[in-house]
């Protein structure tokens, strides 16, 4: 379940279904997401590692939300 203030912010998924909430951590812009994301040896996400671009505050980590179906 997504946070409230999040509920009706748009997603990004990647390939295997995993969904991100486009917005900066830092200070609450949209950023632009990469067009792929970096996993480890086992398929999982790795977490700590900037996947999008934040016009502020340049690279940062999008928010892991969970694996949905595409």
């Amino acid at each position: 379940m997504p946070d409230y203030e999040y509920a009706n912010t748009r997603r990004v998924s990647f390939e295997g279904g995993a969904t991100f909430i486009p917005v900066c951590m830092k200070c609450g812009r949209y950023v632009k997401a990469d067009k792929t994301i970096k996993t480890s040896l086992e398929g999982c996400i790795k977490h700590g590692e900037p996947n999008a671009i934040c016009k502020k505050c340049g690279r940062v980590e999008m928010n892991f939300e969970g694996y949905f179906e595409n």
